[in-house]
């Protein structure tokens, strides 16, 4: 098995069983600007493959190694709506969700011995399938530590490998304002984006960890 490689993306095992997305935390951007005399909120329709998915909430996402939690929350925004971080005036951030762990897993990718265990994935992308599809259709471990195949986000075959050294997992909502409505353009991990009025924001089908953060961040920015 070849070094493992930590980094960001992968899941965080909590103590009470449920997976949260980012081995080293993940932030999201609240990101706000007024227009009429009405504070609009930038929101994200999940779309259904991502954790939640079908639900509203912020853009985010995992925390890379060496990244701040506003420097990932101002990336991950960027990469799911295309909103420039030089267009945001950043007021804040606060922690709004904090989980012990058990675990995390982390991706170790595979050595050139070990490619032909991935053969019944590889085999299925050589004929046409996409990559998820066929790691969820032929689920692959590794015979002698009973690890999963999986992805990263670049389409790396990687084994998922437990790490207990990381024992909390949190979730940052760095608060920014923006001179004006910004065009969004969504992308894969979106099926929309919005600029809702904060005061309907509450109607929406949330995330539900948002909707627990929700009204202590309105009180944070006065809304």
């Amino acid at each position: 098995m070849a070094e493992q490689v930590i980094h960001g993306d992968g899941w965080a095992v909590g103590v009470d069983g449920i997976r949260r997305w980012g081995t080293l935390g993940a932030a999201g951007l609240f990101l706000t600007t007024v227009e009429d005399g009405v504070t609009l909120l930038l929101v994200q329709h999940r779309a259904m493959w991502t954790n939640f998915g079908g639900t509203w909430g912020i853009p985010g996402g995992a925390v890379d190694v060496g990244e701040t939690v506003t420097e990932a929350a101002l990336r991950e925004t960027m990469e799911e709506t295309g909103v420039d971080p030089a267009d945001v005036q950043v007021t804040g951030s606060v922690v709004t969700a904090r989980v012990a762990l058990d675990h995390v897993l982390r991706r170790v990718p595979l050595t050139g011995d070990e490619l032909a265990l991935a053969a019944p994935v590889t085999t299925a992308v050589s004929g046409g399938a996409g990559l998820y599809d066929a790691l969820r259709d032929h689920p692959v471990t590794h015979p002698d530590t009973g690890n999963r195949l999986v992805a990263t986000i670049d389409g790396e075959l990687c084994w998922e490998v437990p790490d207990s050294s990381v024992t909390e997992w949190t979730y940052t909502t760095v608060t920014g304002t923006a001179r004006r409505a910004l065009t969004l353009t969504p992308t894969a991990e979106s099926t929309d984006l919005a600029w809702c009025p904060i005061d309907e924001v509450s109607e929406l089908r949330l995330l539900p960890p948002f909707r627990e953060a929700l009204p202590g961040l309105r009180a944070r920015i006065g809304k």
